[in-house]
């Protein structure tokens, strides 16, 4: 039986809620009552896969002004639901983007100039119960998760479910009953999730689904779902060495055609991506960002050398302060998002990197890690916990743990973070996304060196000589960036935070 994770949005008729364009929120599939005008167009997840465990993070972005929000995610039984953070996500896209760099130039009788400049254009409840029970639907279990009531569900009895949603308030069209029977069928439970009474849109955090062993599927099926002509989907992935698509096509942007123009200092680098993309009626995968470590050890680019990250404090996006690494750089995004208040845990951070024992959490799903039912590591073994920051006694969601989450099962050396991206139509999503390790097990760079230029007299009108570079574009020892504007990820980082702080302030978001 084929296996995924799932996490599908659906909309009931109860809770009034406006959200603006654009917010990014978890969820899958969107399902929304007739005449409300919400379009899914873009996902981020995240897929951490070991032989231990399997666990899927999900954000949605979408247009429109739903009236109400609501999930349905189908799962293996087993499977726990956990809050996340808005820092995680955050912080992956940050240090991951792509950003082209100008070819260095140096001007007649005049300073060296290397300019750069990222592609900006891309990445890119009512009170009471939930619903009733009986009619063939078992409810396993109702609980909260953070600003979320929930309800695991259980049938073997293909449109029942449907019946249950809607008498619990939800609208289910037509054309997604089968795709949701099609997963009762594959033997799928399912979690329901919406807001608790009282609580505001702006309180919504990401969920992660975690469950036991294997399970390297994607339910694109289920994506499409509420979706428009096409869905932007941005999928990490957390795995021992490079991953990639099972059964799509798989692509990497061609980066020896990436050229600069000095008159609009922009690149092709957003013409290219889309061609790529569209390749194969658009069914591709591009990989943008593959290397080994990278969770735990600073990111070696090929053009600048040992890249920080730069995270934002206040609602303008100005930077604060700059870190290492993608786990110190979530730790001091949550800090700064107010989701924790320690970030004590990074000093052991580095040790960590080219470990090759595994991480192993003592602690059952869902359970604090100060829980008394958790246990004790083996010799040999790497205590997850060590890689959490937070008060565990405390909220669930002020522990920032999805460093150890996604390192649970898996040995830190061998740890690779990849990067996909797709712009799927509709007719790609008739198909759930499987995931392999790929044949090429090289780095793919997210920082890119334009090989070509044209207009440089816009800025050496008395003539200019192309200075030597390190091979593949590089010239990461000159230290001579004059000029290096934000990158994508930095941006988005931004925007994130304005939205954060607009929720806990009178400020304009």
């Amino acid at each position: 039986m084929k296996t995924s994770l799932l996490a599908a949005l659906l909309a009931s008729a109860s809770l009034a809620a406006l959200l603006a364009p654009s917010d990014a929120h978890a969820c899958g599939g969107c399902v929304v009552p007739p005449m409300v005008n919400t379009i899914v167009n873009a996902h981020r997840m995240a897929l951490s896969v070991s032989p231990k465990q399997t666990v899927l993070w999900d954000q949605i972005r979408y247009d429109g002004d739903p009236e109400t929000w609501g999930w349905l995610l189908p799962v293996k039984p087993g499977a726990v639901i956990e809050i996340s953070t808005n820092a995680w996500f955050e912080t992956l896209d940050a240090a991951t983007s792509t950003t082209v760099f100008a070819p260095p130039i140096r001007c007649n009788n005049g300073p060296d100039f290397d300019c750069g400049c990222a592609q900006a254009d891309f990445a890119a409840g009512s009170a009471g119960e939930l619903g009733p029970g009986g009619g063939g639907v078992t409810v396993v279990h109702r609980g909260t998760v953070g600003p979320f009531e929930t309800v695991t569900l259980s049938t073997e009895t293909p449109g029942v479910l449907d019946d249950w949603l809607t008498a619990a308030g939800y609208t289910i069209p037509p054309e997604t009953a089968p795709v949701i029977d099609a997963y009762i069928d594959e033997g799928f439970d399912f979690i329901a999730l919406r807001l608790q009474p009282g609580k505001d849109v702006n309180e919504m955090k990401p969920v992660r689904v975690w469950q036991p062993g294997i399970s390297p599927t994607l339910p694109l099926r289920m994506v499409a779902v509420g979706t428009g002509a096409n869905v932007d989907i941005t999928l990490f992935l957390i795995t021992e060495g490079r991953w990639e698509a099972k059964n799509f096509a798989n692509a990497l942007v061609p980066a020896d055609l990436v050229s600069w123009d000095f008159a609009t200092n922009a690149s092709n680098y957003g013409t290219l991506r889309e061609k790529t993309l569209a390749a194969n009626d658009g069914a591709t995968w591009i990989t943008t960002f593959a290397k080994p470590q990278a969770l735990l050890a600073p990111i070696d680019s090929a053009v600048r050398g040992k890249v920080p990250i730069t995270l934002t404090v206040d609602e303008f996006g100005f930077p604060s302060r700059s870190v290492n690494t993608i786990a110190e750089g979530y730790i001091g995004q949550g800090v700064l998002n107010e989701e924790a208040t320690d970030e004590s845990c990074v000093t052991s951070f580095n040790t960590f990197a080219i470990d090759n024992r595994m991480v192993v959490d003592p602690c059952p799903a869902g359970v604090p890690s100060n829980d008394p039912s958790c246990g004790e590591v083996a010799a040999g073994e790497i205590d997850a916990r060590l890689f959490e920051c937070g008060e565990n006694d405390a909220l669930v969601d002020s522990t920032l743990d999805d460093v150890a989450t996604a390192l649970n099962g898996l040995h830190p050396k061998d740890v690779w973070l990849t990067r996909l991206e797709a712009r799927l139509p509709r007719a790609a999503l008739a198909k759930d996304l499987e995931v392999e390790p790929s044949e090429a097990q090289v780095e793919v760079e997210h920082e890119i060196r334009a090989r070509s230029s044209k207009n440089v007299e816009t800025i050496c009108p008395s003539g200019v000589a192309l200075l030597p570079e390190n091979g593949n574009g590089s010239n990461k020892d000159r230290g001579t960036f004059v000029v290096v504007l934000s990158t994508l990820g930095a941006g988005m980082l931004a925007l994130a935070r304005r939205r954060l702080r607009g929720a806990r302030s009178p400020l304009p978001a």
